[in-house]
């Protein structure tokens, strides 16, 4: 654990000179002004605007995830072609580890901030909600982090960035009809689906109850995927020696 800790120090360390930290703290700023600066002069404070930015959010955030694990993992391979993650501790699963709480960490930190500076700015929900919200958000990413980290170990920063793109526009499709039947086996919809529900659960806690099945189904689902993934993923990494040249 204590190693863990310093791993993910030193990593943390390694982003001081980069845009990594800035673009975390950015984009869910600008994002935020934006829909309220929208708001201001088109809306009039309702809950539909509310859950748009929520979803807009949740849309979005497989886009960033991708983007920001491929510039994370690239800056391992830039500076030693992964022979710091490879050979820095005894143990592999270490470096791993550090790295995806590392995202994990910015990608919380981040979603404060987005529904943090939202909230302040539009006070029709009281704070609780917006903390739950937060939360749901982030626990509904954590499988997409896991994904995305594999992915760019293993095929590089391009394919990080086409699956996020894919990611968010499964995303937006898991809103509609179509994904009633399978929303809660795919990664994807967790983080839009789950925030609608939690909304509807304040709002319309009759309504909920009829589709509180389904939704409890889908997160024990999630939080089975997301185990499977992790173990699947420290496995696979224990046996990864760097990516090939072909790769």
């Amino acid at each position: 654990m204590i190693s863990l800790f310093r791993c993910i120090k030193s990593d943390f360390y390694k982003l001081k000179r980069t845009p990594i930290l800035w673009l975390h703290a950015f984009i869910p700023i600008l994002g935020s002004f934006l829909f309220l600066l929208y708001y201001s002069f088109g809306s009039k404070g309702n809950i539909d605007s509310i859950c748009g930015y929520l979803e807009t959010v949740a849309i979005v955030f497989p886009l960033l995830i991708g983007l920001m694990s491929g510039m994370v993992i690239e800056q391992e391979e830039r500076t030693g072609n992964f022979q710091m993650l490879l050979n820095s501790t005894k143990c592999k699963s270490v470096t791993y580890l550090s790295k995806l709480a590392l995202l994990l960490l910015l990608g919380i930190f981040s979603v404060i901030i987005a529904i943090g500076v939202f909230a302040l700015g539009f006070k029709k929900m009281d704070a609780m909600f917006y903390v739950q919200e937060a939360i749901v958000l982030f626990v509904a990413n954590i499988l997409i982090y896991i994904l995305h980290v594999l992915v760019t170990l293993k095929l590089g920063r391009g394919a990080s960035i086409g699956l996020g793109i894919a990611g968010t526009l499964l995303s937006a499709l898991m809103l509609t009809g179509l994904g009633d039947r399978v929303w809660q086996w795919t990664p994807w919809a967790f983080g839009v689906r789950f925030c609608d529900y939690t909304m509807l659960k304040i709002i319309d806690p009759s309504n909920y109850n009829i589709v509180s099945r389904d939704v409890n189904k889908g997160f024990f689902i999630m939080i089975f995927e997301i185990c499977i993934a992790l173990i699947a993923s420290l496995l696979w990494f224990k046996y990864w020696e760097g990516r090939k040249s072909y790769e």
